[in-house]
């Protein structure tokens, strides 16, 4: 009995172990075909808008006066006076007295002038008288028909009344000097050098202080050829346009009053000049930090151009092609026309339609067909190369 269950335990053993082979065999997983998954590239795009844009020019210049005079002496003489206010940045108004040289010789020269011609007239008085006993004379004698112009003595008369308009000149070329003993502001402005003093002698002619006006205020922007187009005229030509001039966080209103005519053969461009009022309702200058000198930076507001639109600048592949995402969710190549570029904006006036998604993402391979992942500007913090849920399944 003992050796049949060993028998059977023995035969039993293999049996078992074979069929546990065999469940396991049978009931093992399946390995499952693996795909590769490649993610699609994510790119933002923004969608085209064309509208109507107003150009803004950028410049720069140096405030000027816009009037600026070097005073000189008229008469010669000796400085006697000068006026307080004479030294660099003095301000006077007009017909203001800067200085005044010795009036002793000018005055006499003044009493001499005035005898002179009280002396023609009373020769002139004496001649009249002359010439009225000349022909009462000529009648008495029986003298018939028109006397001469010699008995009459008309020469005479013509000579002392020539006297006398020279003698009335000479008179008023005395008052005239002795007026310009006193050298005046020929307008309200303020002295930017002086070269004369008081007990300096002065000739005819001599410098005496340089004047410039204390408004308005002038500016001279120089313009590119290519933004000269978007300069705004009158219907005759005529250059206009607001500007707006800043320095220092600081600003000021003007506005272009000419050009100067030419254009500028070395940097090609023309030059704007705008006039810069910085006169209050008296007269006296209210933007005092405002000086011939500065250097400001300048935005001359030009026309507006009609249906464009404005694109990033990153958004270029090259200076003239953009890359569009098409319906299709494929990159396409696009040729534009540039307008004209502002900083990193640049007006394109075609080559796009309204409501195309432009990309802003440069790929590392940017190729045209390529199957992208657009996403609106702003929407996603990736920028480039990044993957998003969505993916190009491969077996």
């Amino acid at each position: 009995m003992k050796k049949f269950l060993r028998t059977i335990v023995g035969l039993a053993i293999p049996v078992l172990a074979g069929l546990f082979v065999f469940v396991m065999i049978k009931t093992k997983p399946e390995a499952k075909k693996k795909t590769d998954v490649t993610p699609l590239p994510v790119v933002e795009f923004i969608e085209v808008k064309f509208e109507d844009v107003p150009i803004t020019i950028p410049s720069q210049g140096m405030v000027e006066a816009a009037r600026m005079t070097s005073l000189a002496a008229e008469v010669g003489g000796k400085v006697v006076a000068v006026s307080d206010k004479f030294d660099i940045g003095g301000r006077f108004e007009k017909d203001e007295i800067l200085i005044e040289i010795d009036q002793a010789d000018y005055k006499a020269q003044l009493a001499r002038m005035t005898s002179m011609l009280a002396e023609s007239k009373m020769a002139l008085a004496m001649e009249e008288s002359r010439s009225d006993l000349a022909a009462k004379d000529w009648k008495k004698l029986g003298g018939t028909g028109t006397p001469s112009d010699l008995t009459l003595r008309k020469p005479q008369l013509e000579a002392v009344k020539a006297a006398i308009q020279a003698a009335e000149a000479d008179v008023e070329k005395a008052k005239r000097d002795l007026e310009r003993t006193k050298v005046r502001a020929p307008f309200a402005g303020t002295l930017e050098a002086t070269t004369t003093e008081i007990g300096s002698y002065l000739g005819p002619g001599a410098p005496v202080a340089d004047l410039f006006e204390n408004a308005p205020f002038e500016i001279r922007l120089p313009v590119s050829l290519a933004d000269a187009r978007f300069v705004k005229t009158t219907e005759d030509g005529k250059l206009i346009g607001e500007v707006k001039i800043a320095n220092g966080g600081l600003g000021w209103n003007a506005k272009i009053i000419r050009s100067e005519g030419r254009i500028d053969r070395t940097s090609r461009s023309m030059h704007l000049v705008a006039e810069i009022d910085n006169a209050a309702a008296d007269g006296k200058p209210r933007l005092l930090l405002l000086q011939p000198g500065l250097f400001a930076q300048a935005a001359i507001s030009g026309k507006t151009v009609t249906n464009v639109a404005k694109i990033p600048f990153p958004a270029f592949l090259d200076l003239k092609r953009v890359v569009v995402v098409d319906p299709d969710d494929k990159l396409r190549f696009r040729e534009v026309e540039i307008l004209r570029r502002e900083g990193d904006i640049v007006l394109v006036s075609g080559g796009l339609k309204e409501g195309d998604r432009l990309s802003l993402t440069e790929l590392a391979d940017m190729i045209e067909g390529r199957l992208v992942d657009p996403q609106p500007a702003g929407s996603s913090p990736v920028l480039t190369g990044a993957s998003k849920a969505k993916s190009e399944v491969k077996p």
